[in-house]
C-alpha cells in the first residue's frame, strides 16, 4: 500500500464519523518519512496517530498516542500515554478511537443517598407497621423476637 492510498483509507475512515474528516478539527500531514501524522485535540489533551507504510520485508504500523496539554500542578512537563498500535487495518483503527474514547471518559460522581431520603419502617411479628411512600428506599428494621 502506497503513502497516498493510506491518506484516502484514513479520509474515508474519519468521514464514518459523526463529523467526518475537516481540516478545521483534524490536522494530518504527510511526512518525507513516508508515513502518515494526524493530529486531533480536545480541550484537556493532543491525540497523535501515526501510519507507516510498509518497507521491503517489513509490515506497515499504525499506531497512536496522547499528551496532556497542560501540565499537572507543580510539573513543567505534560503527561502522555501510548494508546493502541498494529499494521494497518480498519481493526487497528477501531482499537485507537476506542482508546481515545476510554481516555476522555471521567468519572461519574453518583449522587450521596442522605438517610432524611430513605423511609425507616418497623416491622414487628411480620407486619409493617407504616406504608412505605412510593420511590423512596427503605430501611427495613425487624424488632420482633
Amino acid at each position: 500500500m502506497f503513502l497516498l492510498e493510506m491518506k484516502l483509507q484514513l479520509i474515508r475512515w474519519m468521514n464514518q464519523m459523526k463529523h467526518g474528516y475537516r481540516d478545521s478539527n483534524i490536522y494530518m500531514e504527510i511526512e518525507d518519512k513516508g508515513r502518515i501524522r494526524i493530529v486531533m485535540c480536545t480541550k484537556t489533551n493532543k491525540y497523535t496517530i501515526v501510519a507507516v507504510c510498509p518497507r521491503e520485508n517489513q509490515r506497515s504500523y499504525f499506531g497512536a498516542s496522547v499528551s496532556s496539554r497542560t501540565p499537572r500542578a507543580g510539573e513543567d512537563w505534560c503527561r502522555g500515554n501510548d494508546l493502541a498500535d498494529g499494521d494497518f487495518s480498519l481493526e487497528t483503527w477501531i482499537k485507537i478511537l476506542s482508546d481515545i474514547v476510554g481516555y476522555e471518559l471521567v468519572k461519574i460522581h453518583r449522587p450521596v443517598q442522605h438517610k432524611s431520603d430513605w423511609e425507616e419502617i418497623a416491622i414487628v411479628d411480620g407486619t409493617c407497621h407504616t406504608d412505605p411512600i412510593a420511590n423512596r428506599k427503605v430501611i427495613v428494621k425487624d424488632y420482633g423476637e
